[in-house]
């Protein structure tokens, strides 16, 4: 997928939830689209192998960043091109209501959103968490309760390996039910 978001339909990578479901996966496909057509601010953590190309390619399609990585040099090239950096997950949280998450680990996804400066200690209501990172899914199953019981909308969206320095990559969105 573009770094832009752009969804591609259900036969090249956007997944409905379930049958009976299509109504509502369409809606959180024109939420994700809309926001990011108004060129809010996306919060983006992990900036490591697949991380960071997807970033740069938000960053070139003139998407605000809201950038955090446990390792500060990973945010240097960020910082230096005008993107904001934060120091935890939860500052992110505080300044944009979409956030893609790309964490190499469980552990890592687990800390990014419960741990002390985690996602959840700062979330909005009604924000959109996409989380691509590589997990068990048990531990998706569990984030998504968390984030739901804060009123916001956790979708895990695995990507393939190819196609991140080029910025076509291809998601496939889920939602709780599907976990």
């Amino acid at each position: 997928m573009a770094a832009s978001l752009r969804l591609r339909g259900a036969a090249s990578g956007l997944r409905y939830w379930s049958r009976r479901q299509r109504p509502a996966a369409a809606s959180l496909a024109a939420v994700c689209s809309r926001s990011m057509a108004s060129k809010t601010p996306v919060g983006f953590i992990g900036l490591g192998n697949m991380g960071n190309p997807m970033a740069k390619n938000l960053m070139k399609h003139g998407y605000p960043l809201i950038i955090y990585d446990v390792f500060p040099d990973a945010c240097k090239e960020f910082q230096d091109a005008g993107e904001q950096v934060v120091s935890s997950p939860a500052d992110v949280a505080e300044k944009a209501d979409r956030i893609i998450t790309m964490l190499p680990t469980s552990i890592n996804a687990i800390e990014a959103y419960s741990g002390a400066n985690g996602i959840l200690k700062k979330v909005k209501k009604g924000s959109l968490l996409i989380d691509s990172s590589t997990i068990d899914p048990a531990v998706s199953k569990e984030l998504a309760k968390e984030v739901e019981k804060m009123g916001a909308v956790f979708m895990d969206a695995p990507v393939s390996g190819a196609g991140a320095w080029s910025g076509v990559k291809s998601w496939r969105f889920r939602s709780v039910t599907e976990l």
